[in-house]
């Protein structure tokens, strides 16, 4: 297909936690309107272990699902609690779960989940048993903790973390709250958080990381933007002690330095640029990510990616990229161990 039938631009939904598998959604349309109703969405599983791309038969709507909670993880090996992964090039495939809330879930009776399983290729629900749940939850980020009942983290980033196991025989929910905000705020849940929030799961550890701007009110020209930003970690078996959440570095702008030595060299002055949509390395190092924009609300403009390290307070690299896509701060690139899997043609 070519790139003008599509609604929006093709996406990335979910990925399994070591990456090896991707869940997109493609949405043919003339309209990016057409994205936003369930019957339009076509989903694909990508296997980066066999090179194989899946087309799921669609949900339809006896499985209504809600798409910011779906999950994809490796089918546990029976009597292992291991994912049931395969040397490349094995002639059998492992099998995958797609997992997600039914569009009606939180304030039910009797909540349901939607999963598919690639085995048989067919979606099912679940009924989850809810002997608590927060008083208030929307899910914006989804990751696969894993494991022998499939635990899955459904996260509000301006609140908490609900844990689902979607392959016990009865799941149940288990709630975690984020560690507190650098700044209280009357209007939580307003806007979209993932331009100052993010979250992942490395290894037995989730990281959690919040970024606070301080805009610029003055008159000055050209505004002087400064931000803070805080990373917080707690082991993954915690899922209801919030008093376990420790932090594990903190940042101001203004005592960033850059390296003159790399890429970052030609970036503007860093005070100039809207920065936002903290993004945790998964290679379980001091690197964080950043989108940066000379003005947060044009798209004509160059966007670059900025990689800093929170430990040295340097900006070590600054990738360039158009931003005709990349409205706002919220969106612009994801960060996926999906590279582990890809195999260098002869000679490069």
């Amino acid at each position: 297909m070519d790139h003008t039938e599509f609604a929006v631009s093709p996406f990335i939904v979910a990925t399994e936690t070591d990456g090896g598998l991707v869940l997109l959604c493609v949405v043919p349309g003339k309209r990016p309107t057409d994205a936003q109703l369930l019957r339009n969405r076509q989903y694909f599983v990508y296997d980066a272990c066999y090179c194989q791309l899946y087309h799921l038969p669609h949900p339809g709507p006896q499985h209504e699902i809600n798409g910011f909670s779906l999950a994809i993880m490796r089918e546990p090996n029976k009597g292992t609690g291991t994912g049931n992964l395969r040397p490349h090039g094995q002639a059998e495939f492992g099998h995958f779960v797609v997992a997600a809330q039914a569009h009606l879930f939180w304030g039910k009776k009797s909540p349901q989940l939607c999963i598919y399983h690639s085995a048989t290729k067919t979606w099912s629900k679940k009924p989850v048993v809810i002997d608590s749940s927060p008083q208030k939850h929307s899910t914006t980020k989804t990751f696969t903790i894993g494991g022998p009942k499939g635990t899955v983290a459904w996260v509000d980033l301006w609140r908490n973390i609900i844990f689902c196991d979607v392959l016990a025989g009865r799941p149940t929910l288990s709630c975690l709250n984020l560690p507190p905000p650098l700044r209280p705020r009357p209007n939580v849940g307003a806007g979209n958080p993932r331009s100052h929030r993010n979250i992942a799961v490395l290894g037995n550890t989730i990281k959690y990381v919040e970024m606070l701007p301080h805009p610029d009110r003055s008159s000055s020209t050209p505004p002087s933007h400064r931000w803070e930003v805080v990373a917080w970690s707690i082991q993954k078996a915690n899922r209801s002690w919030p008093e376990d959440w420790h932090t594990e570095g903190n940042l101001d702008s203004t005592h960033i330095k850059v390296d003159s030595g790399t890429t970052a060299a030609t970036l503007p002055t860093l005070s100039t640029l809207h920065v936002g949509l903290p993004t945790l390395s998964l290679q379980n190092d001091a690197i964080f990510h950043f989108l940066a924009k000379i003005d947060y609300r044009q798209s004509e403009h160059t966007t670059w990616v900025l990689a800093v390290d929170m430990q040295t307070k340097t900006i070590t690299q600054a990738a360039e990229f158009r931003a005709e896509r990349t409205l706002g701060l919220a969106w612009g690139f994801d960060a996926s161990s999906i590279s582990a899997y890809l195999q260098t043609a002869p000679g490069n």
